[in-house]
């Protein structure tokens, strides 16, 4: 039993730290590049249950382009913050399609975490099942 534990503790040893994920989006109506990031899990859970909250966290997630500068939301868009000129710019659908892929960043997407102990055909169908629920929300 002591050396599979060590075993384990080894293998935690192991797994490298990596800088957080990023991925492109496009905004076709708008021909808008965002490029997004994986958020830390203290900032993403405080952001559940806010106002808004869609919309604080794919401005948490969003590297680029610069939604929160002044020059933007209040001198351009004329708003009094980042999350009312974002209401103003994106269509709804378009936000959740953008946080779907913030979801993916955050471990959220289908295959992120599969269950070992299960027969190797029910594993296959629960990934074709979460690829297809995937690509229908897409």
């Amino acid at each position: 039993m002591e050396n599979k534990e060590k075993s384990i503790a080894r293998s935690l040893l192991e797994i490298p730290v990596t800088e957080p994920e990023t991925a492109m989006v496009q905004v076709t109506r708008l021909g808008l590049s965002i490029t997004l990031k994986e958020i830390p899990y203290n900032k993403l859970t405080a952001l559940r249950g806010t106002e808004d909250a869609d919309l604080h966290y794919m401005l948490a997630s969003c590297v680029s382009p610069n939604f929160k500068d002044k020059a933007w939301y209040q001198d351009h868009m004329g708003c009094p913050t980042p999350v009312d000129a974002l209401k103003k710019l994106l269509r709804p659908g378009e936000v959740r399609a953008i946080l779907r892929q913030c979801d993916t960043l955050n471990g959220y997407g289908p295959g992120a975490v599969i269950a070992l102990e299960e027969n190797p055909d029910v594993l296959q169908d629960m990934a074709v099942g979460a690829a297809l629920e995937d690509l229908e929300k897409n």
